[in-house]
């Protein structure tokens, strides 16, 4: 018996419940969204046995006597307790979000039991209050509603109870009429649509603006290049670089507080959380153009807590970034304590002293650590475990609020969302059990069999191969060399080797590893996504070889069928977006700024 999160407290008793003779009861304190929980349980346990359990909703607490009884106490806690006992089974949660997350056990113990679920006492409840997970919907993919409803699906049965999808350019604010509809975008009635699903599933949907740096595309435009904090910039090769680096607004400028408020006013709206994060992060040119000789943190103070005051007006709680917070020390203690700070890192060997330092002023903290999937066609697992592990229980011995796991698209977002699914299901069950020992055979062997299908663990084996092969040369390096003749940019620049077989024995090693990912005895959409990003592997190492040597030959009709394969793959989940930029490189072409600007 597999679930995820390991359960608090699980014992065993005798005997088994044959699931295929039971019906499902709500009680009368059960909502729509439980019914909506029960119904996909039932169909789980139609799929299973062929009887399909007639679901009821009656007065009082039934006896589970041939029933599956779902009950809540009306609490404020997301506990539960789960007793599966020979003659039937109840779920009581300490709450509706509890009474829901024990079904998510329950279906788990139906998937890796099978009809017959073995008799159990279980009782749960979270370490960590906050539990959600970042997806970035705006460098390079944006997903489609249905691909954001896998990712709902998939995160709340793990249980999840917060998301958040990150948008600059890829929402059709009034500001970027003529610049979204060129790089595909979400709809208001999308994101509306998205609310209540999350609502439907426990989660609370917290919008995640750019509001001060990472206005690329904004600050970029006609209209709007007079806000940009540098006239002018050294533009590099690789746009990619271009597209991060850089286009912070001028604080100081009574028109950017303006803007601000503008694109907050019309996303609000949308949303029933009472967080809205304004982001904040990586205000790379702050005080270096129009502002020059000004104090960095002081400017940086003043313009966060206008953009705060106009969202306390409306009625809700700031989260943001944490990262510059940190560079100007002599601020910390300004901010308000009604706001929520995002302390991220994604280092295998987190600064955790960050969170003891954020921990003793009065406002919330939650930390982020990362699935190390961006500059890769695949998490790097041994590499992510380290920052997550370190993360979450520094956070939970510090008893912050929660945890938000994040997952970046950098370089075109090359790395599709169900490539990064092991690190999520990591920061999941350590933000609810931190007692849960990962980063070890067991809890690998759990996620192959929960997550990819596979009992004997060979699936998450390979993901943890790929992290070692790209390890060697990732997408991000590639694409370095590919614009730049170099590896690396600002203080990390480094020249090419002048040996090319490092590389191609790479690629070689990258194309055994996808045919072993062919030959898994369960194949599905996720192993199709991995065998197509460990091919995409061996191609940019042989293209790297051959910027390297002149001579290497590359199979372009195989890069071909391989561009084919990976668009498909690309549009089950997400808009077309940055895909055609994405092909380009990997087709070899040298795209522009403007070819990115212009042609997605």
């Amino acid at each position: 018996m597999t679930i995820l999160p390991q359960p608090k407290k699980l014992k065993k008793t005798s005997g088994v419940v044959a699931t295929a003779g039971l019906d499902i009861v709500l009680t009368s304190k059960c909502d729509y969204r439980i019914l909506k929980a029960a119904q996909k349980l039932a169909a789980e346990m139609y799929e299973e046995t062929g009887n399909d359990p007639v679901i009821t909703k009656v007065l009082g607490v039934p006896s589970p006597e041939g029933k599956i009884v779902i009950d809540c106490l009306n609490k404020k806690t997301e506990g539960y307790k789960l007793s599966a006992r020979p003659d039937g089974i109840t779920i009581t949660g300490d709450s509706l979000a509890g009474a829901f997350y024990g079904i998510q056990t329950l279906r788990q113990m139906l998937e890796t039991c099978g009809e017959d679920i073995e008799c159990c006492e279980i009782e749960d409840k979270p370490d960590m209050k906050f539990r959600g997970f970042y997806h970035d919907a705006s460098r390079g993919r944006v997903p489609t509603l249905e691909g954001v409803y896998k990712m709902i699906d998939f995160i709340a049965y793990y249980k999840h109870n917060a998301y958040q999808m990150y948008i600059e350019h890829t929402f059709e604010f009034d500001e970027y009429k003529g610049i979204y509809k060129a790089f595909g975008y979400m709809t208001a009635e999308e994101i509306m649509e998205i609310d209540q699903y999350c609502y439907d599933n426990f989660i609370d949907f917290i919008p995640s603006l750019s509001t001060f740096g990472h206005l690329f595309r904004l600050l970029e435009s006609k209209k709007y290049n007079h806000l940009c904090e540098l006239d002018t910039y050294q533009k590099h090769n690789n746009p990619w670089i271009n597209i991060m680096l850089h286009h912070t607004i001028n604080a100081s400028d009574p028109e950017a507080e303006q803007l601000a408020y503008s694109l907050i006013d019309q996303y609000v709206p949308l949303f029933r959380s009472k967080y809205f994060n304004i982001c904040c992060d990586e205000t790379f040119d702050i005080c270096l153009g129009k502002n020059a000789g000004k104090d960095k943190g002081a400017l940086y103070l003043e313009f966060t807590l206008k953009i705060m005051e106009h969202l306390r007006s409306l009625g809700k709680t700031v989260m943001m970034w944490g990262d510059v917070v940190l560079h100007y020390p002599d601020t910390i203690g300004q901010f308000p304590e009604d706001i929520v700070m995002l302390n991220w890192d994604y280092g295998n060997n987190p600064p955790v002293e960050n969170i003891e330092k954020f921990n003793t002023y009065k406002f919330g903290q939650i930390v982020c650590p990362g699935t190390s999937c961006w500059n890769h066609f695949c998490e790097h697992v041994d590499y992510a475990e380290q920052n997550i592990i370190k993360m979450v229980e520094k956070g939970v011995e510090q008893k912050i609020m929660g945890m938000l796991n994040t997952s970046w698209g950098d370089f075109g977002a090359i790395c599709p969302m169900s490539c990064t699914l092991y690190g999520c299901v990591l920061g999941a069950s350590k933000a609810w059990n931190c007692k849960t020992k990962a980063a070890c055979e067991k809890f690998d062997k759990a996620v192959s069999e929960l997550v990819y299908g596979d009992a004997s663990g060979e699936t998450v084996k390979l993901i943890r191969e790929f992290g070692s092969v790209q390890g060697v040369f990732s997408w991000g390096s590639f694409c370095s060399a590919h614009f730049d003749n170099r590896i690396g940019y600002g203080d990390t620049i480094e020249p090419l080797p002048t040996d090319s077989t490092p590389y191609i024995t790479n690629a070689e090693n990258a194309f055994k590893l996808a045919e072993k990912f062919r030959r898994l005895p369960v194949q599905s959409e996720i192993t199709n996504d991995l065998r197509i990003g460990a091919e995409g592997l061996g191609i940019i190492n042989l293209r790297y070889a051959r910027i390297i040597d002149g001579t290497t030959t590359i199979d372009e009709a195989f890069v071909e069928k391989w561009c084919e394969r990976y668009a498909e793959s690309w549009l089950t989940n997400d808009k077309y977006a940055e895909l055609d930029a994405v092909l380009a490189v990997m087709r070899g072409k040298k795209v522009s700024l403007d070819y990115l600007l212009t042609n997605t």
